[in-house]
């Protein structure tokens, strides 16, 4: 038994260590994840949402149709994010012009889906990222006047 733990001992301690740390390395990687996950709901909440609520209720006394949608948990792998989307279709192939704001790692991530009008054909912006403290109630400010703009700024003869 002597021989064998001389021999193999130090072989399944390292190993045992090996998954040891592996294990609290996952553990810590998945509370640094919750950890971004709530400062991203918490950005959402209280800076992103109410600038779109309040563009939502003007859309809205104009007889524009518009809706936040927001998916604060992780999905299907799709990560916790806040979509405005006005209510606009031209053809039956475009989708309904939006602004996406996504967590993207320690990033946010920023998706926009433009109107398209008849023969254009669909040309998925990149999304582009940010750091946290670059969105602000001004940067969605102006972020929605750019897609609504994008909308209605045409020239629809």
């Amino acid at each position: 038994m002597e021989d064998l733990e001389k021999e193999l001992g130090p072989l399944i301690e390292n190993f045992q260590n090996l998954v040891k740390d592996a294990k609290a390395k996952k553990l810590d990687s998945l509370r640094e994840d919750e950890d971004l996950k709530k400062e991203f709901n918490k950005l959402s909440q209280h800076v992103i949402e109410p600038v779109m609520r309040k563009f939502e209720s003007y859309l809205e006394s104009k007889d524009v149709t518009s809706s936040v949608h927001i998916q604060s948990e992780i999905v299907a792998g799709k990560n916790p994010s806040i979509e405005f989307s006005l209510h606009l279709k031209l053809t039956h192939e475009s989708t309904y012009p939006n602004i996406k704001f996504s967590l993207s790692g320690e990033k946010i991530s920023v998706q926009e889906d433009r109107l398209m009008t008849k023969g254009q054909v669909r040309q998925d912006m990149t999304p582009e990222f940010y750091d946290k403290e670059q969105i602000t109630q001004e940067f969605i400010k102006e972020s929605l006047i750019r897609l609504i703009k994008s909308c209605f700024d045409k020239d629809w003869q």
